[in-house]
C-alpha cells in the first residue's frame, strides 16, 4: 500500500523518495526510537508524510516489530568549519561545525543506537582555516562528532606533501603524504574499494584505509562500501595521483560485496565520491551513481549516498534508492529504513529519502531552531575549540586588499565576472602575456560588493594553482577552448580574446571565430603567449593540449596570490569588460569592436 494520492505529489515536489532504500543507525547501545521531520523546513503536508510512513511501518511482515534506521549524510564539506550566508535567501545563516554536530546529535537522540554518519568525500579542502592545519582541524572535529566512516574524495588529495608545496619538487616528497596522515588522524575509516597501486595493480594498503566496514546498529549488521570517482587523476592535481590506479566502481563493488555478506552483512550501503543528476529535458537521471545503480540488480545494494555534484538530489533508479548530500556543512542528507527484525533485510518499498536538511543556525536573538520535535543550539564545546582555530588565521584572512564595486559573481555559464577578473589578473603578471586562460571549476566563490579580504580571495581560490606561461599555436588554443565547450567541465575562463560561439554545433565544431583584443583574427599557425595554471597544464579537466606548448616557463608563483596582488594595486575593482563569449553571429564582413 502506498501513500495517498495527495501525498504521492508531495512526493514527487519535494523529493521524497519512497521505495527501497537501506538505512543504518548511529553510535551506541541498542534501544527504539525514530527522527522526526525538521519543524521549521517542512510544510504541513511533509509532515503528514513522514507521520503516514512510521504509521504504516509500524509492524513487520510477521507481526513484529519492524528495526528502525537512520543514515545522516554529508558530502563536500571543503573544510567550511564556519558558519556560511545562504544564498537563496538573504540574512539565513546556514552551517558551522558547532552547528552541524548539534543536528546529528538530535538525530541521534530521536533514534538511539539507530543511526550511522557517513560522509562521500572532499572533506578537508577548501578553507583557509583548514589549509593552515593541512585539514587537521576538519579531522579533529569530525572525529568527535563520531562519524562512522567517509568515502575518499578528489580534492582530498590537494594538500600533496606534507609542508608548503602541494605538489612534489623532489622524488623525496611523498604526494600522498597529507591524505595519508589525515586518514591515519581519524578515529574511524576512511573507505574506498576501487582505489589501487599502479605499480602492484593490487588495491591500496595506508593505515586506516578499508573498502568496507561493517557496523551493527540495533542488531543489524550493515556493511558500508566506499566508492571514489574513476576520473581523479583529472580533478585533482595529477602529480598527486600518479601512482594510483582508480578503477570502475561497479567492478570493484562486485569485488567486495561477496566479502561482506560472508562477514555477516544483510544491508548493504554504498558512500560513493561520486554523484548523478537529473537530465533536464527527459526527467532522467544521469551520471555515475545512477549508471552504477543501474549495472546493478535490485536488492543488491540498499542505498547509495553519493556526493561530488554539490546538489542535494534523490532518486530510485533501478530498485536502489540514491540520496545526494550537498556541500560546505550547510545541508546534510537523511534516509530512512525500515528493517524485518527476522530476516534483518529492508522492507524496501517503506524506505524514505531526504536529501535536503538545512543546518539552520539561530537568528541574532539567539532563539533555538526547531527540529525534530525539538530544539538545537550550536555546541559550545565545538565553538571553544574553533576559536582556537581562528585565532591562528585570523591576522591572515583580515587583511583588506581593496573593494568591489559590484559583486564579481562565480557563475556557472560562460562570461563569469569572478572569471574575467581572475584572468585579467593572470594577464596583467607580464605585458607579454597575449591571452589568459583559467579552467572554471578552479573558482568556487563569489566576490560580493563591498571591502576585499585576503580571507575571501582564499574562499575564491582555495587550490594552490601555481602560475605556467608558454607559447602556443592559434589551432591548439582553438582546440583546448574547444575542449572546454565540451561540456565536460566546464568552459575556461579568459582574457586577451573573444571567442564567438555556436553552442548548438557540434562538439570540437563551436569555436566559429576566435578574436584577439585588438579585433585581429586569432591565426591557427601563429604563434601566441599563454598563461594558465599548472592543474590544466598538467592535464587536469582532460586539458592535454597545453603539454604540447613550447618555452614553457613555470614561475611556480600562486595564482591567488597574484589575485591578491592585482586587486591590491587597482584598490576598486569593477567588473571587468566583457563579454568575451559571443553568440556566433559574425558574418565574415567585420569584426566586432
Amino acid at each position: 500500500m502506498g501513500p495517498p494520492a495527495i501525498l504521492r505529489k508531495e512526493i514527487v515536489d519535494r523529493g521524497i523518495v519512497w521505495e527501497h532504500g537501506s538505512i543504518p543507525g548511529g553510535a551506541g547501545a541498542d534501544a527504539e526510537g525514530w527522527s522526526a521531520p525538521q519543524m521549521n523546513h517542512w510544510s504541513p503536508v511533509r509532515w503528514t508524510v513522514w507521520l503516514w510512513f512510521f504509521a504504516s511501518a509500524a509492524p513487520a511482515r510477521g507481526g513484529d516489530e519492524i528495526v528502525r534506521l537512520s543514515v545522516v549524510a554529508t558530502s563536500d564539506f571543503h573544510g567550511s568549519l564556519e558558519m556560511r550566508s545562504s544564498r537563496s535567501r538573504p540574512g539565513e545563516r546556514l552551517g558551522g561545525i558547532d552547528m552541524l554536530a548539534a543536528y546529528i546529535e538530535a538525530v541521534r537522540r530521536a533514534n538511539p543506537g539507530g543511526v550511522i554518519v557517513l560522509d562521500a568525500g572532499d572533506v578537508y579542502q577548501g578553507t583557509l582555516l583548514s589549509a593552515a592545519n593541512e585539514g587537521k582541524a576538519v579531522i579533529e572535529f569530525f572525529n568527535e562528532i563520531g562519524y562512522d566512516a567517509i568515502a575518499v574524495g578528489n580534492h582530498d588529495f590537494d594538500y600533496g606533501p606534507e609542508g608548503y608545496h602541494s605538489t612534489p619538487l623532489s622524488p623525496k616528497d611523498n604526494p600522498l603524504g597529507v591524505i595519508q596522515k589525515r586518514i591515519a588522524e581519524a578515529r574511524f575509516p576512511f573507505l574506498a574499494a576501487n582505489i589501487y597501486e599502479r605499480a602492484t595493480e593490487k588495491p591500496v594498503v595506508w593505515r586506516n584505509l578499508l573498502p568496507f566496514r561493517i557496523v551493527t546498529r540495533k542488531g543489524v549488521r550493515v556493511a558500508v562500501v566506499g566508492l571514489t570517482a574513476e576520473d581523479v587523476p583529472l580533478t585533482t592535481h595529477p602529480a598527486n595521483v600518479q601512482s594510483l590506479q582508480f578503477r570502475p566502481l561497479l567492478e570493484e563493488l562486485r569485488r567486495v560485496l561477496p566479502e561482506a555478506r560472508a562477514r555477516g552483512a544483510t544491508v548493504f550501503i554504498v558512500v560513493a565520491h561520486t554523484g548523478f543528476d537529473r537530465d533536464e529535458r527527459t526527467g532522467e537521471m544521469k551520471g555515475p551513481l545512477a549508471e552504477l545503480a543501474a549495472g546493478l540488480e535490485p536488492g543488491e545494494v540498499d542505498l547509495i549516498v553519493g556526493g561530488h555534484m554539490h546538489r542535494p538530489l534523490a532518486a530510485r533508479v533501478n530498485g536502489i534508492p540514491i540520496v545526494q548530500a550537498g556541500a560546505y556543512g550547510m545541508t546534510f542528507a537523511r534516509a530512512e529504513l525500515a528493517i524485518d527484525p527476522k530476516t534483518k533485510r529492508s522492507i524496501s518499498e517503506r524506505a524514505v529519502l531526504e536529501p535536503d536538511n538545512p543546518v539552520r543556525r539561530p537568528d541574532e536573538t539567539g532563539k533555538p531552531v526547531p527540529f525534530l520535535g525539538g530544539f538545537v543550539l550550536p555546541e559550545p564545546r565545538f565553538e571553544r575549540r574553533l576559536q582556537a582555530y581562528r585565532r591562528g588565521v585570523q591576522h591572515l584572512e583580515n587583511i583588506r586588499l581593496g573593494a568591489a564595486a559590484q559583486t564579481l559573481a562565480n557563475q556557472c555559464s560562460l562570461d563569469s565576472p569572478l572569471g574575467g577578473l581572475v584572468t585579467d589578473a593572470i594577464r596583467a603578471y607580464d605585458p607579454a602575456i597575449q591571452i589568459a586562460m583559467f579552467n572554471s571549476g578552479g573558482l568556487r566563490a563569489s566576490i560580493p560588493e563591498g571591502p576585499i579580504t585576503f580571507g575571501r580571495i582564499y574562499e575564491v581560490l582555495p587550490f594552490d594553482n601555481t602560475l605556467i606561461v608558454l607559447t602556443l599555436t592559434g589551432a591548439e588554443v582553438r582546440e583546448i577552448l574547444e575542449h572546454g565547450l565540451a561540456d565536460h567541465y566546464g568552459a575556461m575562463e579568459i582574457s586577451g580574446i573573444r571567442v564567438f560561439a555556436d553552442m548548438g554545433a557540434r562538439k570540437g565544431e563551436r569555436c566559429r571565430l576566435i578574436c584577439l583584443e585588438s579585433g585581429a583574427e586569432l591565426l591557427p599557425d601563429e604563434s601566441y603567449v599563454v598563461a594558465t595554471n599548472d592543474f590544466v597544464f598538467n592535464g587536469g579537466d582532460g586539458y592535454t593540449t597545453f603539454s604540447q606548448g613550447r618555452q614553457v616557463r613555470q614561475t611556480h608563483s600562486l595564482i591567488r596570490e597574484l589575485v591578491a596582488a592585482y586587486i591590491k594595486q587597482k584598490g576598486t575593482v569593477e567588473l571587468p569588460a566583457g563579454p568575451r563569449y559571443l553568440p556566433a553571429l559574425y558574418d565574415g564582413a567585420s569584426i566586432p569592436p
